[in-house]
């Protein structure tokens, strides 16, 4: 799979290139890139990712256009009883198809047929085994669900923000002299021993270290706070947040900077949020609001 191909297909679809980076769960900057060549040499990963994509919408559109081709057919049989078998044969031999799933049919008449002539395969899905043994060349890399999530490498400005808090988390726990410890460098979260999940949380704070293995956390962490960026906001706040809270993790933070706003999740509040703005002193639940952060 290159490159050029790649973007033959995406206009074959008329796909915008936010289009195709939600439908491969990229960062639109990084489909953007490849797309447009500014990046030279993708990694295989990435570029695995929208050809998975492409091919599902590509499956999609040969299913319309073969449930259109079925409708016209039966306005222009209105007088028959419609068989479908028979149809199938007449559209198969149309089309010169191979005898397989329509959705997963290749056409052998021209290179783009019913936009898209690669059979849609079934992604594999990927163990927590599989996803230590890859060569992953990007950190942020996580996988949820056996699906591997791709994320844009923090800026600096990120990193400054996740700085900050982690500072004053430190702070407050050797004043007080705690068990607890605090993470920020990009830690594997193996949640409740799940075997199709790894999260790599911006923080985290855990207080057993019995959890601390040598590949990361095994089980939920404490305390978690992401800081969210544009490309994963969606990400952030629905499917990690959910993951989070249901595997046990205390107090979940999702940090806004484009908001200016910190949303915090604590256990056992089931569907409440607390909304902050930045500047205020956000009272920490796992410490009953003894450490305030302030962002």
């Amino acid at each position: 799979m290159n490159k050029p191909d790649l973007k033959t297909r995406k206009k074959a679809l008329s796909l915008t290139t936010a289009e195709v980076a939600l439908l491969a769960d990229l960062p639109v900057s990084t489909v953007s890139k490849i797309m447009t060549g500014e990046t030279k040499n993708p990694t295989t990963l990435t570029i695995e990712r929208i050809d998975a994509a492409l091919k599902k919408e590509e499956a999609r559109c040969r299913l319309e256009a073969y449930l259109i081709a079925m409708k016209d057919y039966c306005i222009e049989h209105q007088t028959e009883d419609f068989d479908s078998s028979k149809f199938e044969k007449i559209y198969r031999k149309k089309h010169k198809l191979e005898d397989k799933p329509i959705s997963e049919a290749d056409s052998l008449l021209e290179p783009y047929p019913i936009w898209g002539n690669v059979a849609l395969k079934k992604q594999k899905s990927v163990s927590v085994k599989e996803y230590f043994k890859m060569s992953v060349e990007n950190r942020w890399v996580e996988l949820v669900d056996g699906r591997m999530v791709i994320n844009e490498a923090p800026g600096m400005a990120h990193q400054m923000l996740v700085k900050s808090i982690n500072k004053q988390i430190e702070h407050f726990i050797d004043e007080n002299h705690g068990d607890c410890q605090v993470f920020d460098v990009g830690v594997n979260v193996q949640l409740d021993a799940n075997e199709d999940t790894i999260l790599i949380p911006d923080i985290l704070v855990i207080c057993d270290k019995s959890k601390i293995k040598d590949f990361g956390i095994l089980g939920a962490p404490d305390w978690v706070i992401e800081v969210v960026s544009p490309s994963t906001r969606h990400y952030d706040y629905k499917k990690k947040t959910y993951k989070y809270l249901s595997h046990g993790v205390r107090e979940v933070w999702l940090v806004d900077p484009d908001k200016k706003v910190i949303v915090t999740y604590v256990d056992g509040e089931y569907m409440m949020s607390h909304l902050y703005q930045f500047g205020d002193e956000v009272p920490v639940a796992i410490y009953d609001g003894r450490l305030k952060i302030s962002v």
